[in-house]
């Protein structure tokens, strides 16, 4: 049988009886749509959500969680010959391993610091004390012209008494009578994601898009080091320095304002002794593509040092068990569309037993007759897994319509929920074909064994 022949034999074995070609389509197309939909779900809150707050190929190292205080654990570590504290032998180490890419020291600041600004956002200056913690800048790839993201603190800074004896930009720190630039300061997009989901819509203020994040770039603001609005502590000589924003990126801390690690090293040994400039806070570990961050957690506690909870494993967690249990439900809706299928076509061949006969008695062979009936059953999964796929996603295209027009602003909301990647539309279609395949196998093989006069004697 030449190809011709048999794709015209199939259309018309399938024009004979729409009802049951339609009850079969409809069957996959309930099951495909079911699992595709939560498929597609899944993926997107992985890709569209956790992984903008949980970034899964990175992970924060921290000292050992205990209710002793800093100090005890640094006798406590001395007395044993060792420290648990994070330093430059931990970063030589992690780095050493063969899935880290790249590590990168974090450091708080130790003492108090408070700060105003932002009238160029709100039209009014804002006070309050500021979280500030520093990170290498090798790790912050985001740069602005005048500013990047680095250390500007140098002997060769020109003398001043005031802002209009420094370059253009510049500013004179009276406290040493030296000119600076402004030190650079970069945010976390949780800060961005919180202010427009919660503040900006409770006190009238615009949100902050991509464009205006982008003309954010460049905004000052002063912050004296060691004093606070909040409490009566203080550490030291106060000193003002003035900051500029110079980007948003997930390396800095989600609360507060991330600088150049050399600026906190330099203010801890000031304002909080040498010990608090030579502790790492935490390591941040980025991990090679497509390696396992497993072994390298394993690692970290295997040296005795902790990794930060963030809720990722948790979340993720969540999110694995309600699309197993969904995924549950579909699997069973293809269960029961592939054994109508198997049902629909032992009926169909005891009602075509005597025109299989007369095919098998002018030449037909028992392969062409099961190919046949296999080409029919990869019709039946073909339909129904593209009118599944087509209505999983127009479900998909109303949940996000309704939660842009329904849902009010709350942060990290995505602009979709569902991820509808190309390998998986191709995946579905492909398992769609096979459970019809597999549910038509068994009685397309029994229809292919008949013998010519067999099925030509049968009443």
């Amino acid at each position: 049988m030449t190809l011709r022949q048999a794709s015209s034999l199939l259309l018309h074995s399938l024009r004979r009886a729409p009802r049951s070609f339609a009850l079969s389509v409809f069957g996959i197309a309930v099951g495909i749509s079911v699992l595709g939909f939560f498929l597609a779900l899944s993926l997107g809150m992985q890709k569209r959500v956790l992984q903008r707050i949980f970034p899964t190929d990175r992970l924060e190292v921290v000292p050992p969680k205990t209710s002793v205080d800093d100090s005890a654990i640094g006798a406590l570590g001395a007395m044993l010959g060792g420290s648990k504290l994070l330093g430059d032998e931990m970063i030589a180490t992690l780095r050493s391993h063969p899935d880290v890419q790249a590590v990168f020291p974090r450091m708080k600041v130790a003492f108090p610091v408070r700060g105003w600004g932002g009238e160029r956002l709100i039209g009014r200056a804002i006070y309050t004390d500021l979280p500030i913690d520093g990170i290498d800048p090798a790790a912050v790839s985001e740069t602005t012209s005048p500013w990047a993201f680095k250390d500007y603190v140098s002997d060769k800074n020109p003398f001043c008494t005031e802002d209009k004896n420094c370059p253009s930009g510049w500013y004179c720190s009276w406290d040493i009578n030296k000119c600076e630039p402004p030190i650079p300061v970069i945010v976390s997009p949780t800060i961005l994601e919180f202010y427009n989901g919660s503040f900006a819509r409770m006190y009238g203020l615009p949100k902050i898009s991509g464009f205006l994040a982008g003309q954010l770039r460049g905004m000052t603001a002063t912050a004296e080091l060691g004093k606070s609005f909040i409490s009566r502590r203080e550490a030291g000589k106060p000193r003002q320095r003035k900051i500029v924003l110079v980007g948003v990126s997930d390396r800095a801390q989600p609360f507060g304002l991330t600088v150049p690690l050399p600026y906190v090293k330099r203010w801890n040994a000031e304002y909080a002794g040498d010990r608090m400039a030579q502790e790492y806070s935490s390591l941040t570990v980025q991990v090679k593509p497509g390696k396992s961050i497993t072994r390298v957690v394993e690692l970290v506690r295997k040296l005795g040092y902790s990794i930060e909870d963030n809720g990722a494993e948790q979340a993720g967690l969540a999110v694995l068990l309600m699309t197993a249990l969904f995924v549950l439900v579909s699997l069973s809706t293809l269960v029961v569309a592939a054994l109508n299928v198997a049902h629909t076509f032992f009926r169909a061949i005891a009602e075509r037993r005597h025109e299989l006969g007369v095919m098998r008695a002018v030449g037909a062979s028992q392969r062409d007759i099961m190919l046949l009936l296999l080409g029919e059953a990869a019709c039946i999964g073909l339909v129904g897994g593209v009118v599944g796929l087509l209505i999983s996603r127009l479900a998909a295209l109303g949940i996000d319509f309704l939660s842009r027009t329904a849902l009010p602003d709350f942060p990290f909301k995505p602009s979709s929920y569902f991820w509808f990647s190309p390998e998986l539309l191709l995946t579905l279609l492909l398992f769609s074909v096979t459970i019809c395949l597999l549910g038509a196998l068994f009685p397309a093989r029994a229809a292919a064994q008949q013998s010519p006069a067999e099925a030509l004697t049968a009443k």
